[in-house]
């Protein structure tokens, strides 16, 4: 299974302003599913910042049964200890999150 992102149609968690002009996607490996909280899946990766570091980022997604998708990114600088916020974003099945199987 696949998720395609449309970051124009999903919201900053904390403020409901448009999260950003950027379109993700990604493959679902491996996922877990609750009867309170619904789908539950995450995917880390290792990039490079802004700044020019080494980061290994990690994306948690949480689908509710009512078709919102939060998205929780956060990064860990390679070397340190410290993991960082990078966000929170509501997107709405299908405008802003698609499955695709």
């Amino acid at each position: 299974m696949k998720l395609i992102l449309d970051m124009t149609h999903c919201t900053n968690a904390d403020g409901g302003k448009p999260a950003s002009a950027t379109q993700a996607g990604l493959v679902i490996n491996a996922f877990r599913v609750t009867s309170q909280s619904g789908i539950s899946f995450a995917n880390a990766h290792q990039t490079v910042d802004s700044s020019g570091h080494a980061v290994t980022e990690y994306i948690r997604h949480s689908l509710s049964r009512e078709g919102k998708l939060t998205v929780r990114a956060s990064k860990l600088v390679v070397g340190t200890t410290e993991l960082a916020n990078q966000g929170e974003f509501i997107c709405e099945v299908p405008d802003g999150a698609k499955f695709i199987w």
